[in-house]
């Protein structure tokens, strides 16, 4: 039999998995969960800068704990930035499902002037349906440099994953099913935003279901079953 207390607990439990996702390599400037939601994880004080090729394409890894997100890329060429305006984006958002996940980026091939020395910062951004998440991580540009071999970069997830239109925002949770009722309005401004040449929710392959929803159908079965 179920018990409100178990079911919340399991509800708990579900959510803290799926709540964030981790940048391991290069390693992030920090970690913490609560914090993901801020400028580059709420670690905002340049770290370590690590050492990164230049002129060669490089893996850049994470680990997805989201069941679908959208995730891209963006670099600051400034010392210490400070706020997201000092980051210009170098991928599209593109989809990952759970686990590990790398893509590559090819620093001296983005036209911002990166030679042998220059420092930079690496911001990921990462939606998995419940609000965007950051990461940061802080490098020093190598012209000799050679990614470590248990690093590299086999399947490219920018390439292989289904890419969405970086004027696309990340996904939002998926819509109440109360909302059905205004189907027919939907519809109707979804094809006037089509024929207007504006992304539409139906642009997205697909939409991240909500944690908290999942909850909710959970609970209502617990005091059924109680």
């Amino acid at each position: 039999m179920f018990t409100l207390q178990s079911v919340l607990a399991a509800s708990l439990l579900a959510s803290s998995a799926v709540a964030h996702f981790t940048l391991d390599y290069p390693p992030t400037r920090g970690f913490d969960d609560d914090k993901e939601p801020q400028f580059c994880g709420g670690f905002n004080s340049v770290g370590t800068r690590q050492p990164f090729p230049l002129s060669a394409a490089a893996p850049v890894w994470i680990d997805s704990h989201h069941t679908l997100a959208s995730v891209a890329t963006f670099v600051s060429t400034k010392a210490a930035p400070s706020n997201f305006s000092d980051f210009v984006n170098i991928t599209n958002f593109f989809q990952v499902k759970d686990g590990k996940y790398c893509w590559d980026v090819d620093f001296e091939s983005l036209g911002l002037g990166l030679t042998n020395g220059s420092e930079v910062t690496v911001q990921v951004q990462y939606n998995g349906g419940d609000g965007n998440l950051y990461q940061c991580t802080d490098l020093v540009l190598l012209s000799d440099y050679t990614v470590p071999a248990n690093q590299t970069c086999a399947t490219d997830a920018s390439v292989t994953a289904v890419n969405v239109s970086a004027t696309v925002a990340p996904p939002a949770p998926a819509a109440s099913t109360s909302a059905a009722s205004a189907s027919g309005a939907s519809a109707s401004a979804s094809a006037s935003a089509s024929a207007s040449g504006k992304p539409t929710s139906g642009d997205l392959v697909s939409k991240p279901v909500s944690v908290a929803a999942a909850a909710v159908g959970v609970l209502a079965l617990g005091w059924v079953a109680l």
